[in-house]
């Protein structure tokens, strides 16, 4: 029997019926109750003055064996942090992402168009993993068409979210699902729904959501 797979949480509970990629940024120290983790410049926590050191951390914890992926990382219009600096940093992860030939986790908020033009001026060839999706299906199409994968949370429990329409036309080897920042959201109860909307059984997404985490994660 598959385990549950939660590829993005800031909250890591322990489970043994879960494996979980703990999400980390610069200045934060791992829960310990996992030994994999993704490690990130989010946008909203970069500072002008601490960049260099924010760089440094991120080149010494990406190699660590743990570390499963780069991120959360990418560009948010809506936080304070100046755009120069967002994309300073969201190039620098990429970079990363590259370097050490592990998977790039995004964060992005009413920037789609600017991250796909950058994807396609880098030809990156690590998987870029829009995390926490819940946008529109044309959003979704149009990420999908530009060979990104999409991660989709407690959206697909909201009735009438757009996600689960995204959900539903996105393909089974192009999805992962999470907890992200929601610390009385179970992982369990997003597969559940999942499996509902896409009229499979829990085992089988189970065995699908297994083999994209050993595809694009090697766990």
């Amino acid at each position: 029997m598959c385990n549950f797979f939660d590829i993005h949480t800031h909250f890591p509970t322990g489970n043994a019926g879960v494996t979980e990629l703990e999400n980390l940024r610069f200045g934060q120290v791992a829960s310990g109750r996992t030994k994999f983790c993704s490690v990130g410049l989010h946008p909203w926590y970069l500072k002008a003055d601490g960049f260099d050191a924010e760089k440094q951390w991120l080149d010494q914890q990406s190699v660590l064996p743990g570390v499963c992926a780069i991120g959360e990382a990418g560009l948010d219009k809506v936080c304070d942090t100046p755009w120069s600096l967002q994309e300073a940093a969201f190039r620098y992860c990429i970079d990363v992402s590259e370097t050490v030939q592990k998977p790039l986790v995004i964060h992005c908020v009413r920037a789609y168009n600017e991250v796909i033009q950058i994807k396609k001026h880098r030809k990156p060839k690590q998987s870029w993993i829009f995390h926490g999706f819940n946008k529109h299906p044309d959003t979704a199409q149009m990420l999908l068409k530009e060979g990104c994968f999409l991660s989709f949370g407690a959206a697909l429990l909201k009735p009438g979210n757009h996600s689960a329409e995204a959900m539903r036309q996105t393909p089974v080897d192009r999805f992962f699902l999470e907890t992200d920042d929601d610390p009385n959201v179970d992982i369990a109860a997003i597969y559940e729904q999942a499996a509902l909307l896409r009229g499979i059984s829990l085992e089988q997404l189970k065995g699908l959501m297994a083999e994209n985490v050993r595809k694009c994660f090697g766990v």
